[in-house]
């Protein structure tokens, strides 16, 4: 496992080397940024240049690859008028989950507006939705362990923004999230951070239908 401090540091003072001043800005999201990484945890990058070609692209992933344990590097990279051009209801989650390394992610960001971060929550649910569903009726019985966990992995970041539009509170990580849930929130929530454990006391009929009847509460109520 990388030591996140120092490994960033090491790919900022490449990519200043390789860009110069075309590097906007720089910063980590995901599991190394709140503090919950382990051995297989992806290093999330957040990377904004001037603008970016195939040839930058071809650049940014010589760098990131030569990095110890490189191939677990992933992430953003984007140019600034395509990232001031981003629709604001995908931007909120987005903020509140990097960390600024090199400038401040604030100063390209368009407004974002309450109305923004309660579509993002819609959004997301009918994105959760649709495949659980789909998942439901035509998946093989042993692939629905893996949609599962999949699942209840991506409800923790629209558990995040319901938490804020209830609360007005962004969570830092999923401990402190956890301590402010109910159920079924919590229970979606606890499945996310064990789902072996979870599905040791808890069918996946009931886990399925667990997470439908968030999605739709979402839907008809944010």
């Amino acid at each position: 496992m990388i030591e996140a401090q120092s490994w960033t540091a090491d790919v900022l003072f490449t990519l200043r080397e390789t860009f110069g001043t075309r590097l906007q800005y720089f910063g980590l999201q995901g599991s190394y940024r709140r503090g919950e990484a382990n051995e297989a945890s992806d290093i999330d990058l957040v990377v904004l240049l001037d603008e970016v070609s195939l040839d930058d692209l071809d650049a940014y992933r010589a760098i990131v690859r030569a990095m110890p344990e490189g191939d677990k590097a992933c992430g953003f990279i984007c140019g600034l008028e395509e990232f001031a051009a981003w629709p604001p209801h995908e931007l909120f989650s987005f903020r509140m989950d990097t960390a600024d390394l090199f400038n401040r992610l604030d100063d390209f960001l368009p407004p974002i507006s309450r109305e923004d971060i309660r579509l993002g929550a819609k959004i997301s649910a009918a994105t959760l939705l649709h495949p659980l569903t789909h998942s439901y009726l035509y998946a093989a019985d042993e692939a629905r362990p893996r949609i599962l966990k999949e699942a209840c992995k991506y409800a923790f970041f629209l558990l995040l923004i319901c938490e804020y539009l209830d609360s007005g509170r962004y969570c830092e990580n999923k401990q402190e999230l956890l301590a402010r849930l109910d159920s079924p929130q919590r229970d979606i929530l606890l499945a996310g951070m064990d789902f072996s454990a979870w599905r040791e006391t808890h069918e996946d009929r009931e886990t399925f239908g667990m997470l439908l009847d968030w999605c739709r509460g979402i839907l008809l109520q944010v």
